[in-house]
């Protein structure tokens, strides 16, 4: 019974460390060490046979996925047999707030509305550059403001809530797994030629791993948007009408939704235009944007991470930790 008070202490403290002080150097990221695991093993694919470079493409996803979650898990359990539980929690909240990040988009995007405000496009680009992988050279400014709210809807998903529907499943090892499948997504799922056979497999989990969450978002959405006093319906059917619109089965719930709740456009010039009206004019929409993925998160959080951990994903987290102690001796 105290193990579990401690427990439920973890999700409480990661997303206190997020909100106050976000990410971690670079130097000591996990996911940054998970990156550089499935560089170092994409880099060694020999290339040249389509077929073997998607074989050896699923141990790209595998391999990097089963050894930290193995690591992570061996580690908190050797830290609560040592250390005691109080050590073993603030371990677990530390790692925790690692694998999702609410902060971090905000920190990102926000800075873009002061500079449009100033009328520095040049500087909002730039900004803009570090966060989307398309050309933003030629970007005016309210396909600037649209790229940032994308990016902010888009990975509400990917960044916060997937990670702490797979915590609230099954504690670290789960959201390890999420955060390690989405990397891997991130570097090697199709964004060139040369990972169009290597990245397959990465895409195709990836794409399974987050379609429940990605509609799961929309009722937590809408609800945000009726507390922030935007127009959830509008959301609901901007949601319904263009999720489709994107190349991934998952994105465009989000983003879709969250645009037509704010009454504005979302364009990326020859993929996708949804929601409603035209594409934003106004930065302070970007603001908007991150107002409606904070309350989402801290709402996700409270009525299904908190919950779905405290039932089911602290125990499965606890007896792997246990097995694998037991297998040390």
């Amino acid at each position: 019974m105290e193990l579990l008070a401690y427990a439920i202490a973890i999700p409480v403290l990661a997303l206190i460390i997020d909100l106050i002080l976000g990410e971690p150097p670079n130097r000591f990221h996990p996911v940054v060490w998970i990156g550089r695991t499935i560089g170092y093993l994409d880099d060694h694919v020999g290339r040249g046979s389509p077929r073997r470079e998607k074989l050896l493409g699923v141990f790209v996803d595998l391999i990097p996925i089963l050894l930290f979650v193995f690591l992570f898990t061996l580690l908190l359990a050797l830290l609560r047999d040592l250390l005691g539980a109080v050590v073993w929690a603030i371990a677990a909240a530390i790692l925790f707030k690692t694998m999702f990040a609410v902060r971090s988009l905000e920190t990102h995007t926000a800075p873009m509305i002061a500079d449009l405000q100033r009328g520095d496009l040049d500087a909002a680009r730039r900004k803009a550059s570090m966060v989307v992988s398309r050309d933003v050279n030629a970007l005016d400014q309210p396909h600037v403001i649209s790229c940032a709210a994308e990016t902010i809807s888009e990975n509400l998903v990917d960044s916060v809530l997937s990670p702490m529907f797979y915590f609230g499943l099954a504690g670290i090892p789960g959201a390890t797994f999420l955060r390690a499948a989405n990397t891997a997504d991130g570097m090697v799922g199709y964004l060139s030629e040369r990972h169009r056979n290597v990245g397959w497999f990465s895409a195709r989990l990836d794409d399974c791993a987050h379609y429940l969450v990605a509609r799961l978002s929309v009722p937590f959405i809408l609800l945000s948007l009726a507390l922030l006093g935007k127009d959830w319906r509008k959301g609901w059917e901007a949601g319904r009408r263009d999720h489709g619109q994107t190349s991934s089965p998952n994105k465009g719930w989000p983003m879709a939704t969250v645009a037509g709740g704010l009454g504005v456009r979302f364009e990326k010039m020859g993929h996708y235009s949804m929601g409603e009206g035209s594409v934003p004019q106004d930065p302070l929409i970007i603001r908007d944007t991150i107002n409606v993925m904070k309350l989402t998160a801290v709402l996700f959080f409270a009525l299904v991470l908190l919950p779905l951990f405290t039932l089911m994903g602290i125990h499965v987290q606890l007896y792997l930790e246990n097995w694998l102690l037991g297998l040390i001796g």
